[in-house]
């Protein structure tokens, strides 16, 4: 027997969820060994019993600057511990950290997150850094201060770089900024993914950041162009080129929902990766709390600058699940695939994340069929129970 083996019996996979039949999941060393019908595994260690609870795997955002009253821009290692604690009682086992920098200042918080990256924090794994900026349009800021923009510079790239000390996993540009394919350049030499976002850019202007690397889209429909007849803006270049993926803010406020069916029938699930843009009044009751030294509101799930300004979500990852398989009329399956497998194979992770196969990292998460979070998994640990 493996050190550390684990048994969760009696559970339903979510992607088998019209089967009856009920399974068996057997973990060792952070890993998944063996997932088969209930009774075949035999097993005399520590074990749970699911009692028919649907398993699903670990849920993966990869766009999240804060949760639990923390934010990635407070430059701590406790700020990061507090995220990925309160992430894993919503069921999300691992993420990136969205941040801004300022250029040519200090930015803490991008070496404390490379230190943390990859280390037992708690809760949610962090995966690495998605830097939004500085690289951007200012038409286009949203909530992002005018002091973490500049032109593109390869030194201040490479300051970047430098201090996420190789945790760097994307960066978001606007492709009609001068001087930005060189940055997109460096991004991939370096496995960088550049994402579109924060832009002004054009029909054009789109298909040509797509032909010189850019191959994601950071928070569809939102700090971008609107589609209008005679001048149509990113979104049909989005929607039509078929090797870019896109993240979708699915709390219904960021986007209307009469769009997630568009969305869905445009990108299916494999090109979706559902994400919060979460910040630090997640997981907290509503009320006044402070971003980027400003002071927002959270309140039904939307967090916004007192000016009315969007800034983030504050509704779990797991309630976008169920709002998104509710307006675009897909399958269980399917919505759980857009933040599982979807943003693993985003990252390139997905040899060992995003589903529940054996020798894939035992991340997994338990739920009742309201989508109610009864157990998170992570590394084959328990690190939440209600």
């Amino acid at each position: 027997m493996m050190d550390g083996e684990f048994l969760i019996k009696n559970i339903v996979l979510y992607n088998k969820n019209k089967d009856s039949t009920k399974y068996d999941i057997l973990t060792g060393e952070g890993r998944i060994i063996k997932v088969s019908p209930s009774g075949e595994i035999t097993h005399a260690g520590s074990s749970i019993d699911g009692g028919g609870l649907v398993a699903i795997p670990g849920m993966i955002d990869i766009h999240i600057h804060g949760a639990g009253g923390s934010d990635s821009l407070d430059g701590t290692s406790e700020a990061f511990h507090a995220i990925s604690r309160t992430l894993a009682t919503l069921g999300t086992t691992s993420f990136l950290s969205a941040m801004v920098v300022r250029p040519g200042g200090k930015n803490p918080h991008l070496r404390t997150a490379a230190r943390c990256t990859g280390t037992d924090l708690g809760g949610a794994t962090l995966l690495g850094s998605y830097v939004e900026g500085p690289f951007i349009n200012p038409e286009k800021r949203g909530g992002i201060l005018p002091d973490s923009i500049t032109s593109p510079s390869a030194r201040i790239l490479e300051e970047i770089i430098e201090e996420a000390a190789g945790t760097l996993k994307m960066m978001v540009v606007a492709p009609e900024i001068p001087g930005i394919t060189e940055m997109i350049d460096r991004l991939r030499d370096k496995d960088i993914i550049a994402a579109f976002g924060h832009s002004d850019a054009g029909y054009e202007e789109t298909l040509q950041g797509f032909q010189a690397g850019i191959s994601h889209v950071t928070h569809l429909f939102n700090a971008m162009r609107p589609i209008h007849h005679r001048d149509p803006g990113p979104l049909p270049a989005i929607f039509g080129h078929p090797g870019v993926t896109v993240e979708l803010i699915g709390d219904t406020h960021h986007i209307h929902p009469g769009l997630f069916k568009m969305v869905w029938n445009l990108k299916g699930s494999a090109n979706i990766a559902c994400i919060t843009d979460g910040i630090s009044g997640m997981g907290l009751p509503e009320g006044t709390y402070t971003y980027n030294n400003k002071k927002y509101t959270s309140k039904d799930g939307l967090a916004r600058y007192l000016d009315g300004t969007f800034i983030g979500s504050t509704t779990g990852l797991g309630s976008i699940v169920k709002k998104f398989m509710k307006y675009t009329g897909c399958s269980f399956p399917e919505a759980i695939d857009t933040v599982t497998i979807a943003p693993a194979r985003i990252l390139g992770i997905n040899d060992r994340k995003g589903s529940i196969e054996e020798g894939k990292d035992a991340d997994i998460v338990i739920i009742d069929r309201d989508f109610n979070i009864k157990y998170a998994i992570i590394a084959g640990k328990t690190v939440y129970q209600n």
